[in-house]
């Protein structure tokens, strides 16, 4: 794996927003287990990702700030803020030792390792156990398959490649 490119990037948030778009209470089991990959993934190298910010260019002499120096600072501060939040919701869509995703970085991420539940007095089980072990108890399925979808719909404004396109061009 080599150093992640802009391109690269925006290919990773575009999966993530086709997720999104194509998840519902049918296929929900396959689609988080493919969020929580991707998110690892730039988990992982989220140091790559910050070194994707474009290089500050012009002069800088005596406090006089050329134009072109101006506005390389704020372009490389718009896309620093961008990054840093893109960056922040990735860490909490990512690995957590009790939380949804319990991988560790450079583990796979399968339904054995993806963990949901605690709520409507159901307990907090593998992805895993619910689809294999509670097939037939339709409260459960209900509950759980609701809880993942509407928990990678919160990601839907945050996983929107419109702003990262923009930058890469």
């Amino acid at each position: 794996m080599g150093n992640l490119t802009k391109r690269e990037l925006l290919s990773h948030v575009m999966k993530l927003h086709v997720i999104i778009e194509l998840i519902n209470t049918e296929n929900c089991y396959d689609k988080i287990v493919k969020f929580f990959q991707i998110t690892s993934e730039l988990q992982d190298r989220s140091e790559e990702i910050m070194k994707l910010l474009p290089p500050i260019e012009g002069i800088n002499f005596c406090g006089w700030k050329s134009a072109k120096r101006k506005q390389s600072e704020n372009s490389r501060m718009r896309a620093e803020i961008k990054l840093d939040g893109l960056l922040r919701e990735i860490n909490k869509a990512g690995r957590d030792s009790f939380g949804h995703n319990r991988t560790k970085p450079g583990e796979d991420v399968t339904k054995d390792n993806v963990y949901f539940g605690d709520v409507w007095g159901i307990g907090t089980f593998s992805i895993r156990t619910f689809e294999e072990e509670c097939k037939n108890d339709t409260f459960v399925q209900t509950h759980i398959r609701n809880q993942i979808t509407r928990f990678v719909k919160s990601y839907e404004d945050i996983f929107n490649a419109n702003w990262l396109m923009f930058w890469i061009h």
